[in-house]
C-alpha cells in the first residue's frame, strides 16, 4: 500500500509541475515577468525533482 501511495504522489507532483512550468512560460510571454516566470520554473522544477524522487524510492 506504501508503494501505491508514493507512486500516485510522485504521479501527481509531476504533473503539478508540468502545469506549473507551462504556465509560468505563458505569464512571461504575455506579462514580460521574468522574475516570476524564474521563480514560477523553479517551483516546478523542484515539485517535479520530488516527483521524481518518490517515484524513484519504491
Amino acid at each position: 500500500m506504501k508503494g501505491s501511495w508514493s507512486k500516485s504522489l510522485g504521479w501527481t507532483l509531476q504533473f503539478l509541475a508540468l502545469v506549473i512550468v507551462g504556465t509560468a512560460l505563458l505569464v512571461g510571454l504575455v506579462y514580460d515577468a521574468l522574475r516570476t516566470e524564474v521563480a514560477m520554473l523553479a517551483v516546478g522544477g523542484g515539485l517535479f525533482l520530488l516527483g521524481r524522487q518518490l517515484l524513484g524510492s519504491e
